[in-house]
């Protein structure tokens, strides 16, 4: 599904209506999950009354959600006759165990150092940590553009301790409303917990724990108190530790209450990959490919995608390898890499940097910004 948000929003709408219409409230609750998410996203972009309005707008598609959901419910119980009550497991509750380590991330070696610092040598010293005073556990904060590889990097941290890893995302917390998600967050906090050391990445912090005034739904604000309470329990002496990963885009967004320290007090920067990411990154994604690549082709890359994401990149590959295989090319060369770069848009417009240094400046974060 492409097109703008706005557009690809009336078409989650539109295909909630249909699928209503056919009484398939499953697809109709997930559509109008979507269209909400897309909703918000665009409330975010605004300010002033369109702000409002799309922030109305939004709540009503919870609303109605919600209304699907218990329909959706219903007819499960009516057919499986499970009327006592019991409940499903909370989709962040699954772990999984990711084989990345640090060493697989392209750069960012001073993300890298300050993970290790908080988070990876404190769990192999932990006699010595103790001697300082160091906790296990605890809270980051990985900011940045989109596409730059949060994701990647929290995974990283899980595979290199060999731990469970669980994520929260907004549409977990979107399909727990009408009291449900303070409730699962519980649940997933609590899964963590049964293991005795664990990873929990939550996604798009900013639009969970948005901050308060006096347009957010009372839900949101519900989750906002409980995660608050959550993270202060993370180090707990009677509890297992958590190791926490946040992911934002827009870090001015949050609640500021989520920054303070014992919470996501360690804040690192996601940006760009340098020079030599790049190269790492496009020879990573060439990796599969049986045919020649030249030489000139990635150093052409590696040098006209500065303000490129990861993600970009690999977008660029990947459209390189559906145009060689669309003209039955057998070489990668400069010109076929150079043909799907000109097709290839930045992520990270300019507005985006700059909001981010000046919610750096009003944090006091001082960050190296030299291009290499």
């Amino acid at each position: 599904m492409s097109g703008s948000l706005y557009d690809r929003k009336k078409q989650f709408e539109e295909k909630a209506l249909e699928a209503y219409k056919n009484k398939d409230y499953a697809a109709a609750y997930d559509a109008t999950l979507k269209a909400a998410k897309l909703t918000m996203e665009l409330r975010d972009q605004c300010t002033g009354a369109m702000y409002d309005a799309y922030e109305k707008d939004a709540m009503s598609l919870v609303t109605l959600a919600e209304s699907l959901q218990q329909k959706t419910k219903s007819l499960k119980n009516s057919v499986t006759g499970n009327d006592d009550g019991s409940e499903e497991t909370p989709k962040g509750s699954l772990a999984e165990r990711p084989d990345v380590r640090l060493d697989d991330v392209a750069g960012m070696e001073d993300v890298k150092d300050q993970i290790r610092l908080r988070m990876i040598e404190p769990l192999k010293r932990p006699d010595e940590a103790k001697k300082h005073g160091l906790k296990l556990g605890g809270g980051i904060l990985l900011y940045g553009p989109p596409g730059t590889g949060k994701t990647f990097i929290a995974k990283a941290v899980a595979g290199e301790l060999n731990l469970p890893f669980y994520t929260i995302t907004p549409a977990d917390v979107f399909g727990m409303y009408v009291g449900e998600s303070p409730k699962n967050i519980k649940a997933i906090f609590e899964k963590a917990r049964e293991n005795p050391l664990s990873v929990l990445f939550i996604d798009e912090l900013e639009s969970i724990v948005k901050k308060k005034d006096g347009n957010i739904h009372e839900t949101t604000h519900q989750v906002i108190n409980v995660l608050l309470q959550e993270l202060d329990g993370i180090n707990s002496a009677n509890k297992n530790p958590i190791l926490l990963i946040g992911a934002t885009n827009t870090p001015w967004n949050i609640e500021e209450a989520f920054l303070r320290s014992g919470r996501f007090d360690v804040k690192a920067y996601v940006g760009m990959p340098d020079k030599e990411a790049r190269r790492k990154i496009i020879q990573n994604s060439l990796k599969k490919v049986e045919y020649p690549v030249d030489q000139d082709a990635i150093d052409y890359i590696v040098e006209e995608t500065e303000d490129f994401s990861g993600a970009d990149l690999t977008g660029i590959i990947e459209l390189a390898r559906q145009m060689a295989f669309d003209n039955h090319l057998t070489r990668y060369t400069k010109d076929l890499l150079e043909k799907a770069r000109k097709k290839a848009i930045p992520s990270c417009c300019a507005e985006t940097a700059q909001k981010i240094e000046e919610w750096e400046e009003s944090m006091g974060i001082v960050r190296d910004k030299k291009k290499k």
